[in-house]
């Protein structure tokens, strides 16, 4: 898995069924931790640290967040 993937987490979690985007990977550490971004209606989102067992990979994030280094009205 690589950062933008959308990913749903599995029955195995407190967050089963929840679609979410890989926002981080925390790097090949042992056990490697993704840092998964998952929305939740009018709150904001939640960021959630998986070793990658509890997730299934479900595709490519199209359109992703603009990330904080990313230029203020930067064509595109």
């Amino acid at each position: 898995m690589t950062k933008h993937d959308v990913v749903q987490f599995t029955e195995n979690h407190k967050w089963a069924g929840c679609l979410g985007i890989i926002v981080e990977d925390k790097g090949a550490g042992h056990p490697r931790r993704y840092m998964v971004g998952v929305p939740v209606p009018l709150q904001g989102t939640a960021y959630i640290f998986d070793d990658g067992s509890n997730l299934e990979r479900i595709g490519k994030a199209v359109l992703v967040e603009r990330e904080e280094d990313d230029e203020v009205g930067k064509d595109r």
